[in-house]
């Protein structure tokens, strides 16, 4: 045998020992971790806002005889102005889920109602005008979703969730603007409280989200959602009438839609401040119910807008 045949036997002993040594470690190490391919560890990130909130609104409703072909009074709340304080968070994961509400409250101030009876109910027709003071609002709202699309920089989210409002309304004095001699006749001052509106609405939120930079440390934040059910509740209490000696219980069902921008600067990797505005809408069909003074339920329409604009100040944690 040559000796080329030797060195060429040796060089090929010694290969398949090495490869025999380093299959023993790949086998010894598969078996102390099965899984070879390694997974990016599962992060959080959250975020933390504070807002003002000023706002403007209106609600109205319309009540009916027997049949909605009988109007028989419409009382409009207009001209509020609310002034609210707000907490927002927001909890995002690394898979693209997400949690994010707000909860918030504050003063609803100024504003006019004017309460309309119409013929042949009330003959002639009456409109008074009273003074909103001393009011009340409070809202919650939650949501669930996940990442329809992302990029480095931008994602488009869905989600679903629940929003609630409540609204206190209360009405002083009474001037008669019409033609009727026997409502509110003479006028009644605005020391004296006349009506109480106490109104709840609930909703099913289903949205979109969409959160796209801007030029430099900008972006822009759209949310639209839809709320296909609405439940109402609520009470009116018309306090110098002794033929409605205790509040009024109103239901009723309906739909609406919320809208909401941000336009927001990032002050640094933590830290933002944004400009936003948003405008809510829900309204609902129901029922007065009349029983507790020997009437009947009565059929009820509301509507209520609320839209305005606010300040917020943000600051992210994370990722976890």
């Amino acid at each position: 045998m040559t000796v080329g045949g030797v060195m060429f036997k040796a060089l090929v002993r010694g290969s398949l020992f090495g490869l025999m040594g380093l299959c023993a470690n790949v086998g010894s190490a598969a078996a102390a971790d099965p899984f070879i391919l390694t997974t990016e560890t599962a992060q959080f990130t959250s975020s933390f806002a504070l807002r003002y909130w000023y706002g403007l609104g209106n609600t109205s409703k319309d009540l009916y005889g027997f049949t909605r072909n009988d109007l028989v009074s419409r009382l409009t709340y207009s001209g509020m102005q609310s002034h609210s304080l707000e907490m927002v968070a927001r909890v995002d994961h690394s898979s693209g889920l997400f949690w994010k509400g707000y909860a918030g409250g504050g003063l609803l101030t100024q504003g006019n109602l004017q309460d309309e009876d119409f013929p042949p109910d009330t003959t002639p027709y009456s409109s008074t005008n009273s003074t909103l003071q001393n009011q009340s609002l409070g809202y919650i709202s939650f949501d669930f979703g996940g990442a329809l699309l992302r990029g480095s920089d931008f994602r488009i989210d869905g989600f679903v969730g629940y929003h609630y409002l409540h609204a206190r309304m209360k009405a002083f004095g009474c001037q008669q603007t019409a033609a009727n001699p026997d409502i509110c006749t003479g006028g009644i001052p605005t020391s004296v409280a006349v009506i109480v509106e106490d109104d709840t609405w609930q909703g099913v939120r289903v949205g979109l989200n969409a959160d796209i930079p801007l030029a430099d440390r900008w972006r822009f934040d759209l949310e639209a959602a839809w709320l296909p059910y609405v439940w109402f509740s609520g009470t009116d209490n018309h306090l110098l009438r002794p033929d409605l000696p205790f509040p009024t219980f109103q239901d009723g069902h309906g739909w609406g839609y919320q809208l909401e921008g941000l336009l927001s600067y990032q002050v640094d990797d933590s830290i933002s401040v944004g400009l936003g505005g948003r405008y809510w809408h829900m309204e609902s069909s129901g029922d007065a119910h009349f029983e507790m003074f020997g009437g009947s339920p009565q059929p009820i329409d509301f509507k209520t807008n609320i839209y305005g604009v606010f300040v917020q100040g943000s600051y992210r944690f994370g990722p976890f």
